[in-house]
């Protein structure tokens, strides 16, 4: 086997154990304060303790996990207060991604955006959580992409995945749902209508109006 070849094998391990544990933590299979074991996780996945630091060191950038000194790794513990400040910056994010993309979107991108839409108007809420999920991503992920400002791409998809934990929290409240779809559709009509500002006001009130929702439903009182 080339030297290519075996960092390719390398890097697909590694991408494949980060996967497998940020699925378990955005889950629920690791509850928040689990402790992130090396050598345990390598035996219960079978890989060499390699791949696997190295996937914590990814899910630390991504903010899912935490390293304490001479304790070690900790799915993190997110406080009502922490989740309102990442959806400060999601909102402020989401809004410039979504001026840019106004005025830089393809036909082909705006296509995929009207067919998401209408797909999640025709689903009925709480039937496949997972792929309301999938479909969530793949509307803020075609406007992050059609953006074409990679640094700030990389950093919405930075604190997206930090609140994908509560993200699923929030679709299953009563009616938040439709409230979903509604704003989805009203961030795309502006990006249809070639409203720069309007797309930026509607992404940073879709990702706002989340935040209310879920921190309510934690006891949370305060002004957002």
């Amino acid at each position: 086997m080339t030297g290519a070849s075996i960092r390719e094998v390398y890097r697909s391990m590694q991408d494949i154990v980060f996967e497998a544990l940020r699925d378990e933590i955005l889950t629920g299979k690791l509850p928040p304060g689990s402790a992130l074991n090396t050598l345990s996780l390598s035996r219960r996945l079978g890989v060499s303790r390699t791949p696997i630091r190295e996937a914590l060191n990814r899910l630390v950038s991504t903010g899912l996990v935490e390293t304490v000194a001479h304790r070690g790794s900790f799915v993190r513990k997110l406080s009502v207060e922490q989740v309102v400040e990442i959806y400060y910056i999601r909102a402020a994010l989401a809004g410039v991604c979504a001026r840019l993309a106004t005025r830089r979107i393809t036909d082909a991108q705006k296509k995929k955006l009207v067919g998401l839409c209408e797909k999640m108007e025709k689903d009925k809420p709480g039937t496949d959580l997972k792929a309301m999920l999938r479909q969530n991503f793949e509307f803020h992920d075609i406007i992050f992409k059609a953006a074409h400002a990679p640094s700030i791409e990389g950093l919405a998809l930075q604190y997206y995945h930090q609140s994908e934990q509560f993200r699923a929290l929030s679709l299953e409240l009563p009616g938040r749902f439709e409230e979903v779809w509604s704003e989805h559709r009203s961030i795309l009509q502006a990006i249809l209508d070639g409203d720069a500002e309007g797309a930026e006001r509607s992404s940073r009130d879709h990702q706002l109006n989340t935040a209310r929702r879920i921190v309510r439903s934690l006891g949370y009182e305060g002004e957002i």
